[in-house]
């Protein structure tokens, strides 16, 4: 199965988009006009992302697609000079109505969800305010996949980059875990680690450090495992780390590019042949899904000799 990573260009095109709002742009509008209405346009733009969000999972149940959640739902939120909470704003009861009808609908069309927090999250950190901006923004994703009626387990997992290079291997993970386990359960029961495309974070270094000490499944990233080499674990291998089926990414380089870490727009080929759902990572988001569904339907044709 492959999953939709966060934008649909196809309903993006017919004006169903995110919106989101600096912290710069929330100040002035609590100066011109008040902190009541800056929450409420801000309630207002959360509250969108949300009926967004139950278009973009409808749309990946009719394709039969998984749907990896943004984790820009609630811009500001978890700023850490903002000082309300989701409470604050008008909107909130309706914010509520519309999470509770997500979980509800996707009970019935199963759609496998999944996160992945931005990179600026280093659970290893030897910063501690990097540490606390964190936890809090991690307890926040983990709470939406909650609300959202996903399972505390790696069915529906919240991905991280380890993102730390700096010291003994070991003891990057050895901390990277004390802190998770400060984090909710929400956290602590979906967080899986991702082979990364530069540093001392491939396949091999995750398995020593993260799977076998700690049980942490792997997520196998084939092109950045092409830009940072794994010797012995390949994708077979760190499929094995998942007790469930395995959500892998899927990307291709940029053609005629320098930086081959850039994600081109469309496939050309298709995942290898491992037991995994893949989330698409292909600039085109839908259509290179779909293209993708096409180039397997035809190999697979070739290989039944249906096509001379």
């Amino acid at each position: 199965m492959y999953s939709l990573c966060c934008i649909s260009e196809i309903l993006k095109a017919d004006g169903i988009k995110f919106q989101t709002m600096t912290w710069k742009r929330f100040n002035q509008l609590k100066e011109q006009n008040g902190v009541q209405y800056a929450l409420n346009q801000l309630g207002d733009r959360w509250l969108n992302n949300l009926m967004v969000t139950h278009s973009y999972i409808e749309h990946c149940y009719q394709n039969g697609w998984g749907y990896r959640v943004s984790s820009s739902l609630f811009p500001i939120l978890t700023h850490p000079e903002f000082q309300y909470k989701i409470q604050d704003v008008a909107q909130y009861e309706e914010i509520l109505r519309n999470f509770s009808d997500i979980a509800e609908r996707n009970a019935e069309w199963g759609v496998r969800l999944s996160c992945h927090p931005d990179q600026f999250n280093v659970l290893a950190s030897e910063n501690q305010s990097a540490v606390d901006k964190t936890i809090r923004e991690l307890n926040h994703q983990g709470w939406v996949m909650d609300m959202l009626g996903c399972s505390k387990s790696y069915k529906n997992p919240m991905c991280l980059h380890v993102n730390c290079t700096k010291g003994d291997p070991q003891d990057i993970a050895d901390r990277f875990m004390e802190t998770l386990s400060t984090c909710d359960e929400g956290v602590r029961s979906r967080l899986v680690v991702e082979i990364e495309d530069k540093g001392i974070w491939n396949g091999d270094r995750l398995w020593n450090h993260f799977f076998q000490p700690y049980g942490i499944p792997i997520v196998f990233d084939n092109l950045h495992d092409k830009c940072n080499p794994s010797e012995k674990r390949n994708a077979y291998d760190i499929s094995e780390t998942w007790p469930c089926k395995p959500l892998f990414h899927y990307s291709e380089a940029m053609p005629d590019q320098k930086n081959p870490r850039k994600h081109a727009d469309m496939p050309t080929d298709i995942p290898c042949n491992v037991r995994a759902d893949w989330e698409i990572e292909l600039k085109k988001k839908d259509y290179a899904i779909r293209e993708l569904a096409m180039i397997e339907l035809v190999r697979k044709s070739e290989e039944m000799g249906l096509y001379d």
